[in-house]
């Protein structure tokens, strides 16, 4: 019995940062994509799109203009039981919190919400058999 409680003290941990990393991959490439949480992306204004044309950027909304953004959200685990999705850097974070007032993206939608607990799972099930 205590194999199966030390097999299950392991695979806890890896199936949530297994399905923690897959959140951070959906909500990164849903983002890319020019979708959010509600849908296709609002257009940017007129200025910032032409501000962005002139630094060489797309005008599709993709929140994305450095990349610093998006590759800094990722995964911290706080303890055996518990993982943080989270962006790690204060200015990120600030540009997220923003960006989520009018594009919102940080979530996930029910399909997306089944692929993350499906990988959970089928992590689990790996590290437990």
């Amino acid at each position: 019995m205590s194999s199966l409680k030390t097999r299950m003290d392991r695979a806890i941990p890896r199936a949530l940062n297994k399905s923690a990393e897959k959140t951070v991959e959906t909500i990164v490439d849903r983002t890319h994509s020019g979708n959010g949480l509600r849908g296709t992306f609002k257009r940017y204004s007129k200025a910032y799109s032409d501000y962005r044309k002139e630094q060489g950027r797309g005008t599709k909304p993709d929140l994305n203009f450095s990349g610093r953004m998006l590759s800094n959200l990722g995964v911290k685990r706080v303890n055996n039981t518990k993982v943080k999705v989270a962006f790690s850097r204060k200015e990120e974070r600030e540009k997220a919190r923003q960006n989520q007032k009018t594009r919102p993206f940080i979530g996930l939608k029910n399909n997306e919400l089944r692929t993350v607990t499906d990988t959970f799972v089928k992590q689990f099930k790996r590290d437990i058999l």
